[in-house]
């Protein structure tokens, strides 16, 4: 009996949670191809299992009121051992759905592949992402500008992300829009996705879905859909050290290079770092340069444009892990991985054209 309470209960919060998809169950309220899709797939499946979860918790509950001790009209059959029909119901029917939900796997492996890029008659807009402690960093090559926490496109335009991490790895999530993908130091990972339309004011939210340190929690920022003017005017503003005109929460800065990307990254060091590098300090100057990182985040860091963007910053990084323990220069290693990577792309698209036809 308490095994028929647990499963009642687990389904009337299933179905109190199911009533409530049009409200911030955002898995549920996608707004672009890819993640309507995942979303399609995902409650396709459920939908799927319940077929079996359903009608066991219905007979669960009905078996216990017809045989309970009081009903004394049941059939009782103590010496009742096989039925070849009920063996072909219990077996066959959940061999089915796993069949199908097999399937569906495969197929959605292939279809919402992060790699495979958006169909769109437009040209995709390339950024390249960076995970860094404990924020985003967003570079625009073709339009020559960055941003930290906050990534800007057009809508119904193709985004292709190119995405790695200057320290450990991260998870990149946008669940509006599309499934999540990994940033790894010394590699370069995809994501591709598409906004059918422009974004609220407060945008998209994103995240790091995966725990990644001390200031993981923080490591929050927003996707904003926007139409193509809108997007061309904030470039330009960018551009012209003027952000602020379009975000006034935003802080506007010259150019992010090298020195300006460490410092970004000293800027928001954990609380376990700064104890230790306060502890380990030899000099007065690197004790007070580490008492002066205090006080720890408590909160994203700000959003922040750049006018420009050092060339090659975002291979720069790569390049950083991919030398390992020997002091080499990989920047051609580097290319040939992006070269690859673009490859893979190319046959996964392929691999799914063949799959829907």
């Amino acid at each position: 009996m308490r095994q028929t309470i647990l499963a009642v209960l687990s389904l009337s919060a299933m179905a109190a949670l199911l009533t409530g998809c049009g409200g911030d169950m955002v898995l549920l309220n996608s707004k672009g191809p890819v993640a309507q899709g995942q979303s399609d797939l995902m409650m396709t499946a459920i939908y799927l299992m319940l077929l079996v979860v359903i009608p066991s918790a219905i007979m669960a509950l009905w078996f216990g009121w017809k045989y309970r001790a009081s009903n004394k009209d049941a059939d009782y059959k103590p010496t009742w051992a096989h039925s070849t029909a009920i063996e072909i119901v219990v077996w066959g029917i959940p061999v089915i759905i796993i069949g199908i939900l097999a399937w569906l796997t495969w197929w959605g492996s292939h279809k919402y592949d992060p790699y495979r890029p958006v169909e769109s008659d437009k040209a995709p807009l390339t950024v390249q992402v960076i995970a860094e402690q404990f924020k985003w960093i967003f570079i625009y090559p073709e339009q020559g500008i960055a941003t930290v926490n906050e990534i800007r496109f057009p809508e119904k335009t193709p985004v292709s992300l190119r995405l790695t991490s200057n320290f450990t790895m991260n998870s990149f999530f946008i669940p509006a829009l599309s499934g999540q993908i990994y940033a790894m130091a010394g590699m370069q990972t995809h994501l591709n996705f598409l906004a059918d339309e422009t974004s609220p004011a407060e945008g998209y939210r994103g995240f790091s879905s995966n725990y990644s340190g001390y200031g993981f929690s923080q490591m929050r920022f927003r996707a904003h859909s926007v139409t193509d003017a809108q997007f061309a005017e904030w470039v330009a503003a960018v551009k012209a050290g003027n952000g602020t005109s379009v975000n006034p929460n935003a802080v506007q800065k010259a150019v992010l290079d090298q020195a300006e990307f460490a410092a970004l990254r000293d800027g928001n060091r954990s609380k376990h770092q700064i104890e230790a590098m306060v502890v380990n300090a030899q000099t007065p100057e690197e004790k007070a340069a580490a008492e002066a990182m205090k006080s720890y985040p408590t909160k994203p860091h700000p959003v922040t444009y750049y006018s420009s963007v050092e060339p090659k910053l975002f291979e720069s990084v790569i390049n950083r892990y991919m030398s390992n323990y020997h002091g080499a220069d990989h920047s051609a290693t580097a290319g040939h991985e992006a070269a690859a990577s673009d490859a893979h792309a190319n046959v996964e698209h392929a691999t799914a054209a063949s799959v829907e036809e």
